[in-house]
């Protein structure tokens, strides 16, 4: 028996000129709008989930300082 994934239809109001470049675009690629659209989604999470990752990793490592010390040091470096 073939088990079917329980999906949710989203509707998304956007503007003429946004929906024909999308249809532009997957058409071009040769994928349905639905296929894009879903591919966009996901890689803006993964794009989105790397940075998150990649910031908590540059806060763990040795030697870091925080935003407003490196600009502070960088502003005292310029008057030197």
């Amino acid at each position: 028996m073939v088990s079917s994934v329980k999906r949710t239809r989203y509707f998304l109001d956007i503007e003429p000129e946004l929906r024909n470049r999308v249809k532009a675009v997957s058409a071009l690629q040769g994928k349905t709008m639905r296929e894009w659209l879903i591919e966009a989604i996901i890689e803006k999470l993964e794009d989105d989930i790397d940075a998150r990752e990649g910031l908590a990793a540059l806060g763990e490592g040795e030697g870091t300082v925080s935003l407003r010390d490196y600009l502070t040091s960088q502003k005292e470096a310029q008057r030197v």
